[in-house]
C-alpha cells in the first residue's frame, strides 16, 4: 500500500452508526494499526451520530472485535476510548463488550469530557457499568489532557 492511499473499514452488521475513513500518514504496518483502530470512531459529519454504542446487543466495540485484525490490535496494547458516555442503548451489552476489550488489553482507558478533576465519579448508566472493566477514567475533554495520558501511559509501561 502506498503513502496516501486509503482503506475503510467493512460495516457493523446491524448498526447504523457512521463510520470515518481512515487515513494512515504513511504505510508501516504500526501506524497503520492506530489508523485502522481509529475508523470506529463515529463520523464527525453528523450522520447516524445518535445510535446508541452499545444498543442492538451488537456494539461497535464487538464489531471491532469480531474481526481478527483489528481484534489483534487490541491484544497486549494500551487501548483508549474517547466518549462522553452517554449511552442510550442497553448498559448492559455496553459492559459487555467493554469487558470483553478489557480482557485483550495491557491498559483500557476511557476518556470523558464529563472527567474534569481527580474526583471523578461516573454519574451515567454506561459509565457506572463500564467502571470496572477499565484501568483509567480520565479527563478526554481536550487534545493535551489526551497527549498527557497517552504519555504518562508510555511512562508506566517503561517502567
Amino acid at each position: 500500500m502506498t503513502a496516501g492511499a486509503s482503506r475503510t473499514a467493512p460495516d457493523p452488521p446491524n448498526n447504523s452508526s457512521s463510520l470515518t475513513r481512515a487515513r494512515p500518514g504513511c504505510a508501516t504496518p504500526t501506524s497503520y494499526a492506530g489508523a485502522s483502530a481509529a475508523v470506529f470512531a463515529p463520523s464527525p459529519t453528523g450522520g447516524q451520530f445518535s445510535t446508541p454504542i452499545g444498543g442492538q446487543n451488537w456494539t461497535p466495540i464487538d464489531t471491532f472485535l469480531a474481526v481478527p485484525r483489528f481484534a489483534s490490535y487490541a491484544r497486549g496494547a494500551a487501548t483508549l476510548i474517547v466518549s462522553d458516555g452517554l449511552e442510550r442503548g442497553d448498559p448492559l451489552a455496553f459492559a459487555d463488550a467493554v469487558a470483553k476489550l478489557s480482557r485483550r488489553a495491557w491498559r483500557l482507558s476511557w476518556l470523558t469530557p464529563l472527567a474534569r478533576g481527580r474526583n471523578f465519579k461516573p454519574q451515567t448508566e454506561a459509565l457506572i457499568a463500564v467502571s470496572r472493566f477499565v484501568d483509567d477514567m480520565v479527563d478526554g475533554g481536550s487534545t493535551p489532557a489526551i497527549v498527557d495520558h497517552v504519555l504518562a501511559l508510555g511512562r508506566k509501561r517503561a517502567a
